[in-house]
C-alpha cells in the first residue's frame, strides 16, 4: 500500500513540475519593462485622498513632457472582451492574472490606438502624444492619444 502511494505521489510530481515548466516557456520573457519612462513615472508621487480617490504630484520634467510625442514599452491589458481594441492600459509590469490590477497608478498608461490592434503576451512598444491626465476617480494619470 505504502509502495502505491509514493508510485502515486511521484506520478503527481511529474505532472505537476511539468505543467510548471510549460506555463513558464508561455510566460512573458520579462516581469517588467525596464523602459526609463516608467522609472521617471514612478518617481511622481501618489496620494489617496479622503474620498478614496487619488491625486498626483507630477515631476517638472514629467510636466515638460505633456503633449509631446513620446514612446514607451510595457504590458497591454486590454479594457474589452474583443479580438481586436483601440482602447487598453499599458503597465510597466506583467499582468499576473486577468482580474488583478494592473500595478501603482503611476506605473499605468491608458492608450488610445489610432487603429485596433490584438493583445500580445510580450512586451509591446507603443508611441502618441502623452497627455497628463490626472483623473483621480479612475487613478488614471497618464494617457497616450493615438498610439501607433
Amino acid at each position: 500500500m505504502v509502495r502505491i502511494l509514493l508510485i502515486i505521489c511521484g506520478v503527481a510530481l511529474v505532472f505537476i513540475c511539468a505543467g510548471k515548466f510549460t506555463s513558464q516557456a508561455n510566460a512573458p520573457r520579462s516581469l517588467e519593462s525596464d523602459d526609463y519612462l516608467w522609472k521617471i513615472f514612478s518617481q511622481c508621487e501618489v496620494r489617496t485622498n479622503q474620498n478614496n480617490s487619488y491625486s498626483i504630484s507630477y515631476l517638472p520634467g514629467v510636466k515638460a513632457m505633456g503633449g509631446k510625442q513620446l514612446t514607451i514599452s510595457g504590458f497591454m491589458q486590454p479594457l474589452e472582451a474583443t479580438a481586436k481594441f483601440s482602447h487598453y492600459l499599458l503597465s510597466r509590469r506583467a499582468p499576473t492574472c486577468a482580474f488583478c490590477p494592473p500595478g501603482e497608478p503611476n506605473e499605468i498608461v491608458e492608450v488610445f490606438s489610432s487603429q485596433p490592434v490584438r493583445w500580445e503576451e510580450n512586451i509591446v512598444t507603443v508611441k502618441g502624444q502623452l497627455i497628463l491626465a490626472n483623473d483621480s476617480k479612475k487613478g488614471i494619470f497618464f494617457q497616450l492619444k493615438g498610439g501607433r
